[in-house]
């Protein structure tokens, strides 16, 4: 006969929370709309509203969407990402900090660990109706930070045990040890519990017991599937994955990211709480009205948490070393062969890598004596307008000035937009044929390489978008530009 484990009925809470359905392409989606909103200057909420669903439309595979669709896109958009705020007192929509951020910056990686830092229940990202169940059963929850908790509480059982192996979580665990109890939620069970919790369960070869019940049933009246039941946990934990706080195995289950110990360790460190709700506890008859002033605060909040030098993407997750032990130019050993190093941006990233790609372009094409020409431009006090100082290798002694965009992801990033700074136009346009911008797209499986010549020139001539905002958002067709291949200097 199969054993359950089944949480008590009065510690049953389904929590919920906004689940895009563009979730299975959600990076290339939060890069797209990151752009589009930076192009929106403050306006009044039903015109910034409809420049939003506008884009919606245009993104690839939405032709046919219905409004209902693209509405929901929309406000599913706002609610887990706060990329932009509708203060209903003034009627205006202004842009998020973050999506600034997330735009000209390009690391996904970085902004989805602010992401798990800042989510929480109750949080403005979850409908007030919701919100409501959750301070009135007590419900005040990081998850994030609990889960990673838990896994290092398991890793410290079952080393004690004298076992070897690595403490993981499924989706299911997840769910009804963690998300689904109110003794986690409320935070009477610490982490070290559920991790025995979970490990009791495995050892005693215990099933979780599924409700057959209106909490779990789908619209039409019958139970839910397994996949329904546990996706709001496995949305959380494939967030933490594409944050690099944890890594999934092949058997579908999570570990901790190897490597991260000090990301991981800031956000057990972290005991920022948005505490609008707080006044709320206890208080009888609560109604949405009450909790709207609330929604303000909370986007603020979010976006207070921001620092442009936290959680910076460390190159070693992305480019592994063995890729370039080929490599000997030693500012690019320097940055990829200590497992202390982190760049000071991401643009470091790219900025190595097509610092080799020119060496090797330039030596392929029989200007061995010019390679010691090329740098990487590195001005504390002030940016010429470019990265780097190349050459165009063409028999001519004229420079390729090449500014590097750079997009780092965990999956395929296919974003054909970049933000150019009102100085790198105006050098572009003062070195016109000799200016470059590569447009780098790398992600674990993939690395992709435009290059735009003369960006000005091709603006003017309707080959490129272009849209003045504090520089240029600058957008282009991929099917009218060929991609470059990547080279690797090979002495």
């Amino acid at each position: 006969m199969k054993k359950y484990y089944k949480i008590p009925e009065e510690d049953y809470l389904r929590i919920h929370f906004v689940r895009p359905r563009f979730k299975s392409n959600i990076e290339n989606v939060l890069l797209y709309i990151a752009n589009a909103c930076c192009k929106i200057n403050s306006c009044p909420c039903r015109e910034y509203a409809e420049r939003v669903n506008n884009a919606i439309r245009l993104f690839p595979g939405n032709a046919g969407l219905t409004q209902k669709t693209v509405e929901n896109w929309r406000t599913e958009i706002s609610a887990l990402c706060a990329f932009y705020n509708e203060d209903k007192i003034s009627n205006i929509t202004e842009t998020s900090k973050l999506s600034f951020f997330l735009n000209e910056n390009q690391d996904l990686t970085q902004f989805f660990k602010f992401l798990m830092l800042s989510f929480q229940f109750p949080g403005g990202h979850i409908k007030p109706a919701d919100n409501i169940e959750l301070i009135t059963k007590g419900v005040r929850f990081k998850p994030a930070r609990f889960i990673i908790e838990v896994l290092m509480a398991g890793n410290e059982l079952l080393a004690s045990r004298g076992s070897e192996k690595e403490m993981a979580i499924s989706d299911e665990e997840a769910t009804y040890c963690i998300f689904n109890d109110l003794q986690v939620t409320t935070g009477k069970r610490t982490p070290q519990a559920v991790a025995e919790i979970i490990l009791y369960n495995r050892k005693n070869k215990l099933a979780y017991y599924n409700r057959q019940d209106p909490h779990i049933s789908n619209s039409k009246g019958k139970p839910r599937t397994k996949g329904d039941v546990v996706r709001y946990a496995g949305d959380i934990l494939d967030y933490m994955e594409i944050a690099s706080l944890l890594e999934r195995r092949m058997d579908g289950y999570f570990i901790l990211k190897p490597n991260a110990l000090v990301d991981l360790t800031a956000f057990i460190d972290d005991d920022s709480f948005f505490d609008g709700y707080d006044q709320f506890y206890g208080v009888e008859n609560l109604t949405p009205a009450m909790l709207a002033p609330v929604e303000g605060k909370w986007f603020t909040y979010v976006n207070s948490l921001l620092d442009p030098d936290k959680f910076k993407t460390n190159i070693r997750e992305f480019i592994k070393t063995t890729e370039f032990e080929v490599i000997i130019d030693d500012r690019i050993a320097e940055i990829i062969g200590s497992s202390n190093t982190t760049s000071k941006d991401i643009g470091n990233i790219g900025e190595s890598i097509i610092f080799s790609h020119e060496k090797q372009r330039l030596k392929l094409a029989g200007y061995d004596e010019l390679l010691h020409l090329i740098a990487i431009v590195d001005s504390p006090s002030y940016h010429p307008g470019f990265d780097i100082d190349s050459l165009e290798g063409d028999g001519t002694n004229h420079h390729r000035y090449i500014e590097v965009k750079t997009t780092i992801s965990r999956q395929k990033i296919n974003l054909y937009s970049f933000h150019m700074s009102p100085n790198e136009w105006y050098v572009a346009e003062t070195h016109r044929e000799h200016y470059y911008v590569y447009r780098l797209m790398l992600s674990a499986q993939d690395k992709t390489l435009y290059v735009l010549r003369n960006p000005v020139a091709l603006y003017k001539t309707d080959q490129i978008n272009a849209l003045p905002r504090n520089g240029m958002e600058v957008s282009f067709d991929s099917s009218k530009f060929t991609p470059e291949k990547l080279l690797v200097w090979q002495d």
